[in-house]
């Protein structure tokens, strides 16, 4: 089988052996990059960009995709029967439309990214439940749940004025030193 495809690539012009040389490279590259990402938790891109939407179109990933592309379309080209100058115009269209696609999607998925900070100034005028009791005012803390940015949180308050008991529906009216809620009874 070996000697098959050695015969058949010899057989390749020069520069149908360098488009599917650098085809292949690029898919076997991709594929390390797809597997690494997988089994390293992570994910990276070479890019000189510091915000998570201001990545690079030719970031590693955009190489890559460019690379394959350009690659198999010039190399389909030219076993077509293309031109060498039509079939690099054709690759280099392919390539660039293939790293450009890339760029789009991996900035849309950033774009649904959340930081998972939680921003307590948005708990104003909300209103939860008493979870632990809140002692009176400037003699402890107590607890409430509440749901803030789409999801129910157990969070620490003191109370405004006087003692609220578990089970008691509170408002939060500030916020403390510490990122704990200043609520009172919800009426």
């Amino acid at each position: 089988m070996i000697d098959h495809f050695t015969a058949w690539f010899q057989a390749l012009s020069l520069a149908e052996q360098a488009f599917f040389a650098l085809g292949l490279c690029s898919n076997v590259l991709f594929a390390f990059y797809v597997l690494f990402q997988h089994w390293g938790d992570h994910d990276t891109d070479l890019s000189l960009s510091h915000t998570d939407l201001d990545i690079a179109i030719f970031g590693f990933r955009g190489l890559l995709a460019f690379g394959m592309f350009l690659g198999w379309a010039a190399f389909l080209a030219l076993r077509s029967g293309w031109s060498l100058p039509s079939a690099v115009l054709v690759g280099i269209f392919s390539g660039g439309l293939a790293a450009w696609l890339a760029w789009k999607l991996v900035r849309m998925m950033l774009r649904l990214q959340s930081s998972g900070t939680l921003d307590l100034e948005q708990a104003y005028g909300k209103t939860g439940i008493a979870y632990l009791p809140i002692p009176k005012a400037g003699e402890g803390k107590g607890k409430v749940t509440i749901t803030l940015q789409g999801s129910q949180r157990e969070l620490d308050a003191v109370s405004e004025g006087e003692t609220i008991p578990t089970g008691q529906p509170v408002e939060v009216v500030g916020l403390a030193p510490g990122g704990v809620l200043i609520v009172r009874i919800y009426d």
